[in-house]
């Protein structure tokens, strides 16, 4: 006898909740595990306008305050990625502190987790 079953399962595609300060005002953000930070951000709807268009190739990105719990997981930035992070980045703070959402995908790490979005010079320099 054989079953067929329609059920497919989202194991791989977990959903993590954290939130996300803007301008003074925090909102709850869901993303699966594994997205761009960047791309998240872009489409939620209180927050997509602070996450600009850098470029045709670089596409959305902004500048966030990464909470001290999170970035004991992440990799030391590179020298590029600095340099990156200053030239947009308005006001970056150190210590890996600033990142740029584009450098972060969504981990269980973000589980409860504030970020704060923060100016951008939305300039590149060439």
């Amino acid at each position: 006898m054989i079953f067929y079953s329609s059920f497919t399962s989202d194991v791989n595609k977990s959903t993590v909740d954290f939130k996300v300060i803007l301008d003074g005002t925090r909102h709850a953000v869901s993303a699966s595990v594994n997205e761009q930070l960047s791309k998240v951000l872009a489409k939620h709807r209180d927050v997509m306008h602070a996450v600009p268009i850098i470029s045709p190739m670089l596409g959305h990105d902004a500048h966030v305050i990464v909470p001290e719990e999170v970035r004991k997981e992440l990799e030391e930035l590179t020298g590029e990625e600095m340099d990156k992070i200053e030239e947009l980045c308005s006001e970056p703070l150190d210590g890996g502190r600033s990142r740029l959402a584009s450098q972060l995908r969504v981990s269980e790490s973000f589980a409860g987790m504030t970020f704060a979005v923060k100016g951008m010079n939305r300039i590149m320099r060439t």
